[in-house]
């Protein structure tokens, strides 16, 4: 028993640090160093006590038997009172704690990161793509239709886009109006002779008299 003793104190632990790693009672390892026998209980909780000090102080536990009568039947106690069974060191409790609490955070940390691209990513499809405005809504900027009317002269106009009013009133002289739509236009015009009509870029000349109130329909790339 008494190599122990020299085994700690070649280590530099004190009774009291071996205590409070092992959870084994002091007197307990007192009595394990001194070899004293009716401090120590008997049976397994000896034997037990004896192994668990081995392996905290890095011994073989087999390489060792102990000496102590195996009556299995502890001595008497107070009232009260109870032998504390061998507790595993508990430094080994907090390493596994340790890798658990890393586990946990560092799969956190790829779930939050993940949830922020994500974020990130829709923000930025949403700022590619601006909500429509109600113009861009009538007269979308893909329409295949598109006829341009330059007034030289104050003429009276009224135009249907894809049967919706694009514009009623007189067009005063030397402004153009652009029409776009999918389907149709229409234009209804006062005295052709002041206007120049272009769809899609180019020209139109409208036949007969142009000095009477006319209408003009183009239908996918048509004139009626």
């Amino acid at each position: 028993m008494i190599e122990l003793k020299h085994e700690r104190e070649r280590r530099g632990w004190t009774l009291e640090d071996v205590a409070e790693r092992t959870r084994i009672p002091l007197r307990y390892l007192e009595a394990l160093e001194d070899g004293d026998h009716e401090v120590l209980p008997p049976g397994p909780f000896f034997r037990g006590y004896f192994r668990q000090y081995l392996e905290f102080l890095g011994q073989d536990p087999d390489a060792q038997s102990p000496e102590h009568p195996t009556d299995e039947t502890p001595p008497s106690m107070d009232e009260g009172e109870e032998y504390p069974s061998p507790i595993p060191p508990r430094e080994e409790v907090p390493l596994i704690r340790l890798v658990m609490t890393g586990f946990f955070i560092t799969l956190l940390v790829v779930l939050t990161l993940q949830l922020s691209e994500r974020l990130i990513v829709g923000e930025t499809d949403l700022e590619r793509s601006p909500a429509p405005t109600s113009q861009q809504s009538l007269t979308p900027p893909t329409a295949p239709q598109k006829v341009r009317i330059h007034a030289a002269e104050d003429v009276t106009l009224r135009v249907m886009a894809d049967d919706e009013i694009a514009f009623s009133g007189v067009l005063p002289g030397s402004e153009t109006k652009v029409i776009k739509a999918h389907q149709r236009i229409a234009l209804e015009i006062g005295d052709l002779r002041w206007v120049t009509i272009h769809y899609n870029g180019e020209r139109i000349e409208p036949l007969g008299n142009l000095s009477k109130p006319r209408r003009i329909v183009f239908i996918h790339d048509r004139v009626e």
